[in-house]
């Protein structure tokens, strides 16, 4: 009997594996890619994972008012997948919509659009989604750039960002590298 729920839940694990979700992600977002305003700090957190080519994404914007003006909106995330997708399941600040075209430079393929008139993502607020994808679709940080608009004059209007940089391994090493040594001092100071 043993052996045979073993197997099954073998059987289970290897069939769900196939059809695994992925882990979430979440990218902050800050870093300049097209426009003239460099924001203090990061303004916007995209969280999305997967189950095969249907995408969950939820967009958190932070206090836009202070890192940009009280009239800043995130617009729309530029997209860069080779597949068109359909947008169901909208909850929360503003609406969703899958639209032709994309951000700077004719990288990106399409976008979704995060406002409809008045109705726009703006400080503080967040909105999730479903996104499913007519073909095989990977994406990562690379694959998004948000377009911030409402900026002032001296701001540029809007600009597009993308993910906020993240240290490199370098930088860990030398982190890493000086906890030793701060260790290593400590022990012999303890020793003597």
């Amino acid at each position: 009997m043993l052996k045979k729920t073993m197997t099954a839940i073998a059987l289970v694990a290897a069939m769900a594996s196939g059809v695994s979700a992925q882990a979430a992600t979440n990218d902050n977002y800050g870093t300049l890619l097209s426009g003239d305003f460099t924001p203090a700090s990061s303004f916007a957190t995209l969280s999305y994972n997967n189950i095969g080519n249907v995408y969950y994404f939820t967009l958190t914007a932070n206090d836009l008012n202070a890192l940009f003006t009280n009239k800043a909106f995130i617009g729309s995330i530029a997209v860069d997948a080779d597949a068109k997708a359909t947008v169901s399941s909208v909850l929360g600040d503003s609406p969703v919509s899958y639209k032709n075209g994309g951000g700077p430079g004719g990288i990106y393929d399409f976008r979704f659009d995060l406002f409809q008139g008045q109705d726009r993502l703006t400080a503080n607020e967040s909105v999730s989604w479903t996104a499913t994808f007519n073909g095989p679709v990977e994406l990562n940080s690379k694959s998004f750039a948000l377009h911030v608009q409402g900026l002032t004059d001296a701001q540029g209007g809007s600009a597009w960002y993308t993910v906020s940089a993240v240290p490199e391994a370098d930088t860990y090493a030398m982190l890493a590298l000086g906890l030793g040594v701060l260790g290593f001092a400590s022990r012999r100071r303890k020793v003597q």
